[in-house]
């Protein structure tokens, strides 16, 4: 039996509801769970449930998402044949899914070259600069501000905020000092 415990691996939260329950993969070695919302799942599963990565049964070595250098979490496959974590895709603008309702194929192809030539500065300050250019990386939010990182190491310092018109919600994120002077989003732990 696998403990159930965790947050939701594309919005970090906790708690679950009847209405948008977590959902555990039953993978072997697996520590995916999400919101059935925030993966795309269109019918809970009764019985045992596979992310898309553990479905696949591909070769764990060769699963990377191609936005960010973590192997781990809640991945989807690409327009590519490649994978991408479902949060990377919602932050970094110019991808998207290409069904809304199942979050697959995450689409790539819109992204343009530069996002990719990036330095996060996470990765530097955390002596990880080997990968600080691996992927793309979204820009602080901030007005003129020129930190980038990747979307997956920042957990805690992304948001939601209202959106305009035919948006209804917006997905940014801050480098940590703006986060610090941040107000009126809600803040994805």
């Amino acid at each position: 039996m696998k403990e159930m415990v965790g947050g939701c691996c594309v919005c970090s939260d906790e708690r679950g509801w009847s209405e948008n329950p977590l959902v555990y993969c039953d993978g072997q070695q697996c520590n995916v769970a999400v919101h059935q919302a925030c993966y795309g799942i269109l019918t809970v599963p009764s019985g045992p449930w596979f992310c898309r990565k553990c479905e696949s049964q591909e070769r764990t070595a060769r699963v990377r998402c191609e936005m960010c250098p973590l192997k781990e979490g809640a991945l989807k496959r690409t327009d590519t044949g490649g994978w991408c974590h479902v949060v990377c895709a919602l932050f970094i603008p110019e991808a998207w899914f290409g069904n809304v309702q199942t979050m697959e194929p995450i689409i790539l192809k819109g992204l343009p070259p530069e996002r990719f030539n990036k330095v996060c500065y996470i990765c530097e300050e955390s002596n990880r600069a080997a990968k600080a250019t691996s992927g793309a990386c979204m820009q602080c939010n901030k007005n003129g501000c020129k930190f980038h990182f990747h979307v997956t190491w920042q957990k805690g310092l992304l948001c939601e905020e209202a959106g305009t018109y035919m948006d209804n919600v917006k997905y940014c994120g801050y480098c940590s000092y703006h986060y610090k002077k941040l107000v009126g989003c809600t803040v994805l732990n």
